[in-house]
C-alpha cells in the first residue's frame, strides 16, 4: 500500500514546492525610477539592478534623517538631511569580511569609512541642507557629512562632495 502511495505523494509534494518556493524567496528591492544618483557595488548581498544597488532621490528621501552639524568647509552650521550610513549598510547587507565603505566623487576623490562607525545618524549621505536640495556649489547632489563628535576620526578631508559611487570592501 505504501509503495502505491509513495509516487503520487512525492509528485504532490514536489508540485507544492515548485509553487511555494518562488514566493518564499526574498524579493529584490525595487529599482530606481528616476535619475540614478548613487550606485553601491562590491561585496553586497542585496542588489536591485544586476549586482549593484542603485538609488534615485526618491529612494534616498524615504530613509531621510536629519543631522545638525558644523560644516568645516563652509564654516557654518547646517541641518543636513540624508540617508544615514547605518541604513545604507542595512539595505545592501555587506558580505562576510567587509570592513569599509569607499565613497567616490566624479573627480575620483575617495573617502573611506569603517562600517563599524556607521551607527545611528552620525554619518549621512546628505541630499539637502536646511530644507533645500544640495546644489553642486554646496557639495550636492550627494554629500558625505559627519557629526562634529566624529571630527577626531573623520577630519574635514573626509567630507565628500558630489558622491556618486560607494564600493563595499
Amino acid at each position: 500500500m505504501f509503495k502505491k502511495l509513495a509516487i503520487p505523494l512525492a509528485i504532490v509534494v514536489l508540485s507544492l514546492l515548485v509553487v511555494a518556493l518562488p514566493t518564499c524567496a526574498p524579493k529584490k528591492p525595487p529599482a530606481p525610477t528616476g535619475e540614478v544618483l548613487l550606485t553601491v557595488k562590491g561585496n553586497i548581498e542585496v542588489s536591485n539592478v544586476g549586482d549593484e544597488y542603485q538609488f534615485d532621490l526618491d529612494m534616498l528621501k524615504k530613509e531621510g534623517k536629519d543631522l545638525q552639524t558644523n560644516d568645516p568647509w563652509l564654516e557654518s552650521e547646517f541641518t543636513y538631511t540624508g540617508l544615514p550610513l547605518s541604513q545604507l549598510v542595512k539595505m545592501v547587507k555587506p558580505g562576510d569580511g567587509t570592513t569599509t565603505l569607499k565613497f567616490v566623487a566624479p573627480d575620483d576623490y575617495t573617502v573611506e569609512v569603517k562600517i563599524a562607525d556607521c551607527k545611528g545618524t552620525d554619518i549621512l549621505l546628505a541630499y539637502a541642507a536646511d530644507g533645500a536640495d544640495l546644489l553642486p556649489d554646496l557639495g550636492g547632489p550627494l554629500k558625505l557629512v559627519f557629526a562634529e563628535s566624529l571630527s577626531d576620526i573623520y577630519p574635514p578631508e573626509s567630507w565628500g562632495w558630489m558622491i556618486v559611487k560607494v564600493t563595499v570592501q
